[in-house]
């Protein structure tokens, strides 16, 4: 365990996203849904890759200590529902993605052969997020990975000189040109 508590409690918070999910095995798609939402609301799309991917190994990890909902829960079952919560918080220079679990067992690297199925997940997570860490909550524990917003690659002329500024993306097509060739093609046929 690297942290007792969130790193964003005594910086700036930009926004808050939460979700709470049944632990079910589709609560790790359902959770980069989300993440990728959120994200893309927030402007930090630039990092949507690595936040993904560190948040699908937390979720993993949480539903697998939750315990995987067996089947649909009976109408009488649906408070007793083992949860795993996510939230991302974005700060100035980074995005935090927390995830909540039952276990109070803090998590733990392994070191897996290379032969091995599993078990690479907080490897992943510590090779992508600048730090992580987890902290014990009531009735279980958080697990967190910070993850720095990279700045867009410089631009470059024709020539491969530096611009300065951020990278600008191709230009689309051009839709005079698409009109034209469509009318050509319409013409031939």
């Amino acid at each position: 365990m690297r942290r007792q508590t969130a790193p964003y409690q005594t910086r700036q918070v930009r926004f808050v996203d939460q979700l709470s999910l049944v632990a079910a095995e589709s609560a790790v798609s359902t959770s980069r849904h989300f993440l990728r939402l959120a994200l893309s609301k927030w402007q930090a799309a630039l990092i949507e890759d690595d936040v993904l991917l560190v948040a699908s190994e937390l979720v993993t990890n949480a539903v697998t200590v939750t315990g995987v909902l067996p089947k649909p829960p009976a109408w009488d079952e649906l408070e007793r529902l083992g949860l795993v919560h996510v939230r991302l918080v974005g700060l100035s220079d980074s995005v935090v993605v927390e995830v909540w679990d039952v276990s109070d067992e803090p998590p733990r690297l392994q070191r897996v052969g290379d032969d091995a199925e599993g078990g690479r997940g907080l490897l992943l997570v510590q090779e992508l997020a600048t730090r992580w860490g987890s902290y014990r909550t009531t009735g279980g524990k958080a697990v967190w990975a910070q993850v720095a917003v990279r700045p867009p690659l410089p631009r470059r002329s024709p020539r491969g000189e530096r611009l300065g500024g951020a990278a600008v993306a191709p230009p689309g097509p051009d839709a005079a040109l698409l009109r034209r060739i469509r009318a050509g093609l319409d013409t031939a046929l």
